[in-house]
């Protein structure tokens, strides 16, 4: 009968059928797994199934080593009614012979290439093998399925060498013969030269005042460790009251505290290992005032008029140029010297400056004149008071100062104005501003800035202008804040996106904390759920393919950058498919036949008029006989061509032929039937069971699953929820196979109504509970009954 929306038809009866049983010879179907050796690990279960073919059934009987198989609570025998149709298998190729890609003296990274041919189904994992040299056997290295051509080996022997090789298995269960194995590999340590890695302070000489300590740090990279020793003047740097000397696995500390003009100098750290080694020298320069002039002091050439004073440049400078001397000599007024004044002489004058004058300065000053042929003589000279003036001038040793986040900052600057100057102060463009935290001042000699609890936000560049009636200057200084780095620069962008990988890029962060970023975190997360993982905790670039992706799923990475400080605030990716951004290619030319002999054929077709918007990559090609419904691939690799040649036909048979096309991301395959009618075998007030028919033909792929829709009647459409007692629903199914694609829905199951079914109460007891039953006194009985109905019946006893 046919069913549509609105009913069934009349009934139409076949013709009478006779039915009875067929007779075929037993036989064994062992085209499977059962041809190889089946390994296990020691307490794993072991389970073997064979085909066995034959009408009426056959009996069964196993034997071991030549002897019927005994069984025991550990090996049992069970022969089903029927087995399940077996498909059979093309053999898969093995992989290719693995190389290795890295190795340490614990591990080593291996690496294939996919089987050539994978036996006309996905290859849905690897197998790893490994054999110690010279004389081990073959184990198993993975204990979980690996799916990339990759594989890390754990866990071995240093200075052992050691084989290894690759077993493939696609999604039809074929296994392949193990690859070629790999030439032989001692894990031993790989050798990196030594890096010193030192910011860029420490590229510059390091300036501080006397009185002030300095810490000199570096980053060291090398395999194996490299060991590390500081020198100074030839001499190995040894830990004192005031200097101490500290190593870490990969980084190393010069602390100096209380610094005298001696503790500077050049220090040279050196990193050494079997690979070389690396040195860096710091440069340390202590200032300090400079020491007294060298004397004694010489006076020569002394005439009435003049005299020349020589003497020796100070033992010490002070760490850096003298820029000039002040003389000083004392004359009398009123009998007494002039102990504030600056008296500069040369052969036709001579001056006399008194600085800061105030009104006890005012009156009449004598300046005494003699030679040696004639009486000192004195002469009264006129005083104009006056101040003086002086243009601006900053003398800064260093420009940059740095400190940790969340100390306190104080930053002078000297200098030198007559009359006073103005001060302003400018931060990257803006004028300063006086906070709670930041503030700025200025003496007759000195401008000073405070900042405290520094943070980034006092990062930049700072202008200082002095402006007076002389002139104008202005001084740069930058200040540093050490401290975590700031969010890498976004937005992430997605590069390339494959069916099982995303390829993704971003920026450094505007603010590094002051010092290099060492690396950044990549993670991973399944839109899904909200744990994230892994994907590099030690990347060095700015870019990153994260692999291994599970195809259809939408993902969210999530990168974090860290400094020697510590890790700053991550950056978020939008969300990303994991998929090939192509669609399904459109189905080939129908294929037709262009030379035909007794055993063979050549098949041409067109390409597809729709590419999925990715150029087609080749052809697969399938072949059954016309009264078969077994289609069989006649290709092992992928056709280029649009013709193809089939050899081994037998004469006078009839053959069908099929082709579908393939691009980077899909195979354009068949359409998958429907499946069968559903039909209800349960119904509850809140649930109905459904039963269904596999599709009488599948796509040419095995069908994976199912998809149950429901209509609530008289309207709405199909969807998936609960059910509401009392309404009625129709249910209709979707079939999917392995290649993805869909069937057309099912014929629907008609109008069902959700309500329980009504079945009376009763009782199933043993026979034996229907007699006496007698107890001794002291012992327990039991007394088991089943109780059937629907609704469930309440019990009381």
């Amino acid at each position: 009968m046919a069913v549509n929306h609105s009913g069934r038809s009349i009934p139409k009866e076949s013709k009478p059928i006779v039915v009875k049983d067929s007779t075929s010879l037993p036989e064994f179907d062992l085209r499977g797994v059962c041809h190889k050796t089946v390994i296990a690990k020691a307490g794993d279960d072991i389970k073997v199934e064979i085909p066995v073919m034959g009408r009426p059934r056959p009996t069964v009987s196993w034997q071991k080593d030549g002897a019927a198989l005994k069984l025991t609570q550990r090996t049992n025998v069970e022969t089903t009614a029927a087995s399940e149709p077996i498909l059979a298998l093309d053999p898969v190729d093995p992989p290719g012979q693995p190389v290795p890609i890295s190795v340490n003296k614990n591990a080593i990274t291996i690496q294939w290439t996919k089987p050539e041919y994978d036996g006309g189904f996905k290859i849905t994992g690897y197998i790893v093998e490994k054999r110690e040299l010279p004389a081990g056997r073959w184990m198993r290295a993975n204990f979980t399925n690996i799916i990339e051509t990759t594989f890390t080996v754990s866990g071995l022997t240093q200075d052992a060498s050691y084989e290894f090789r690759i077993i493939a298995r696609n999604s039809a269960g074929a296994v392949s013969i193990p690859s070629e194995p790999s030439d032989p590999i001692i894990c031993k340590d790989d050798i990196i030269e030594p890096r010193i890695m030192v910011d860029a302070i420490f590229r510059d000489v390091v300036l501080l005042k006397a009185g002030e300590s300095f810490k000199l740090e570096a980053d060291i990279a090398g395999q194996p460790t490299p060991s590390m020793v500081w020198t100074k003047n030839g001499k190995e740097v040894e830990n004192t009251m005031k200097l101490e000397v500290r190593f870490t696995e990969l980084t190393t500390t010069l602390t100096n505290k209380d610094s005298i003009r001696p503790d500077g100098g050049e220090f040279i750290l050196t990193a050494t290992n079997v690979g070389g080694f690396a040195k860096h020298i710091f440069n340390v320069k202590v200032l300090d005032r400079p020491g007294p002039p060298v004397g004694p002091l010489k006076v020569t050439d002394v005439t009435a008029e003049n005299c020349a004073l020589s003497w020796a440049p100070p033992a010490d400078d002070g760490g850096s140029k003298i820029e000039g001397y002040v003389i000083e000599k004392r004359e009398s007024r009123d009998g007494e010297p002039v102990e504030r004044a600056i008296i500069d002489s040369t052969t036709s004058y001579t001056s006399l400056i008194i600085e800061n004058v105030n009104r006890f300065d005012s009156g009449k000053y004598n300046l005494t004149v003699e030679n040696r042929t004639s009486d000192p003589r004195q002469i009264g000279v006129p005083v104009i008071v006056k101040d003086l003036v002086i243009a601006p001038a900053v003398k800064m040793l260093f420009n940059t100062f740095t400190v940790l986040a969340g100390e306190d900052l104080t930053v002078e600057v000297p200098y030198i104005a007559r009359p006073k100057a103005t001060v302003s102060w400018v931060k990257d463009g803006l004028p300063l501003k006086r906070t709670s935290r930041v503030n700025f001042g200025a003496t007759d000699t000195m401008l000073n800035l405070t900042i405290k609890e520094a943070t980034k936000d006092d990062v930049g560049h700072y202008i200082i202008t002095l402006t007076n009636t002389a002139g104008e200057t202005k001084a740069d200084i930058g200040i540093v804040v050490l401290d975590k780095p700031g969010q890498p620069g976004g937005p992430v962008k997605v590069e390339e996106v494959t069916s099982d990988s995303v390829t993704i890029s971003w920026n450094p962060p505007e603010y590094d904390g002051g010092c290099t970023i060492k690396n950044y975190i990549v993670e991973k997360r399944d839109t899904s759920t909200t744990t994230w993982m892994v994907v590099s905790s030690n990347l060095a670039r700015t870019k990153i393919k994260a692999g291994r992706l599970k195809t259809g799923s939408e993902y969210q990475f999530r990168i974090t950058p860290e400094n020697r400080y510590g890790k700053g605030p991550a950056l978020l990716s939008a969300c990303i498919l994991a998929q090939y951004p192509y669609k399904l290619p459109g189905p080939p030319g129908t294929p037709s036949i262009a030379v035909c002999t007794k055993d063979s054929m050549v098949v041409t077709w067109n390409e597809p008029v729709i590419d999925g918007g990715s150029s087609i990559l080749g052809y697969h090609l399938e072949r059954k006989e016309r009264n078969s419904i077994l289609w069989v691939k006649l290709n092992k690799s992928l056709i280029t061509d649009q013709t193809f040649k089939t050899t081994g036909l037998e004469p006078g048979m009839e053959y069908e032929y099929r082709v579908y096309a393939e691009n980077i991301g899909y195979i354009a395959r068949d359409p998958c039937d429907p499946p069968g009618t559903p039909e209800a075998i349960k119904i509850t007030k809140d649930s109905v069971t459904i039963v269904w028919t596999k599709p009488e033909y599948d796509g040419g792929a095995k069908v994976t699953g199912y998809i149950v829709e429901k209509k609530e009647l008289p309207e709405g459409q199909y969807l998936a929820s609960g059910l509401v007692e009392g309404n009625q629903y129709e249910f209709r199914v979707v079939a999917r196979n392995a290649a993805g694609v869909f069937s057309i829905p099912s014929y629907s199951t008609g109008p069902i109504t959700a309500r329980d079914e009504i079945e009376p109460p009763r009782i199933s007891i043993d026979p034996e509970y229907t007699q006496n039953i007698v107890v001794t006194a002291g012992d327990n009985f039991k007394i088991d009954a089943d109780v059937h109905g629907k609704p469930l019946p309440s019990i009381h006893w």
